[in-house]
């Protein structure tokens, strides 16, 4: 099918801006390997108010879906915005766009292995070397503590997203920060894929940069107590009989480290 020759976005308040369509690809989603339909097309213009608009405007869409429609103002399509280029001669302004079809990324469950979740909070986050997951839930303290054991124990999991993608991604799962919340606890979790580059991580916040050593060390001893166990050095009884001595002992355990005062400030 050929590619329509406009696309009447709708930016902000203000007419719908008419982009010409020169050339339609397709691209696989990083979120839920579907074919995107994609299309390449400018916006030519002498007009210097309009020029004043989309060079105000532009910069500030990010991932953001616009809608377009038609000449009715009859709903088209949603589309991820990209600003490919800008050039100015003799007055005529041109913008070279890419428009991608934006996706409905609506979770209605996590599933981990066996084990159901319901986020409050979610959020995606695609490059090109991986896909990463945010989410915030409620639970227990006991929740908290038995996901983070599995998180240790097995490493990654198989992962379906209800709503979103329901073919299984291995991916690995990091239990994070938790606050109290009323009689229970609202806690953040990260998965991640294997393959996900260090350079794709968040920029740290200097409380997560004072933190990370003494987590580190924490995860270190963690697996390193796991191993023995592996190669049974010692005994899953041992091992617990350890934990729970450590417990009693003054100090910081591994879980209270990634208490915060709440959650949802972060």
């Amino acid at each position: 099918m050929a590619p329509p020759e406009t696309v009447r976005l709708q930016l902000q308040d203000g007419p719908p801006l008419a982009v010409q369509i020169r050339k339609e690809t397709s691209v696989r989603s990083l979120h839920t390997g579907r074919s995107l339909q994609e299309l390449h097309g400018w916006v030519v213009t002498a007009d210097a108010a309009l020029h004043q608009r989309l060079a105000t405007l532009l910069p500030t869409i990010g991932e953001r879906p616009l809608r377009s429609e038609d000449e009715q103002g009859e709903f088209t399509g949603r589309w991820c915005v990209s600003w490919n280029s800008y050039g100015e001669s003799a007055g005529v302004h041109t913008y070279t766009l890419i428009l991608r079809e934006a996706e409905e990324l609506s979770l209605r469950s996590l599933i981990l292995d066996d084990l159901e979740l319901h986020p409050y909070e979610y959020r995606e986050e695609a490059s090109a070397t991986g896909l990463r997951i945010r989410a915030k839930l409620v639970g227990t303290e006991q929740d908290v503590l038995d996901l983070r054991r599995k998180a240790m124990e097995q490493g990654t999991f198989a992962v379906v997203r209800q709503g979103i993608q329901d073919e299984p991604r291995r991916m690995r799962l990091e239990v994070e920060e938790w606050s109290p919340f009323e009689d229970r606890v609202k806690y953040r979790i990260s998965l991640s894929d294997p393959g996900l580059e260090v350079a794709d991580e968040e920029p740290e916040t200097d409380a997560d940069s004072s933190r990370a050593p003494l987590v580190f060390y924490a995860n270190f001893l963690e697996q390193l107590a796991e191993m023995l166990v592996r190669k049974q050095l010692i005994s899953r009884e041992e091992l617990r009989s350890l934990r729970e001595a450590a417990r009693r002992d003054p100090g910081l355990t591994r879980h209270e480290l990634w208490k915060v005062a709440d959650v949802d400030q972060l």
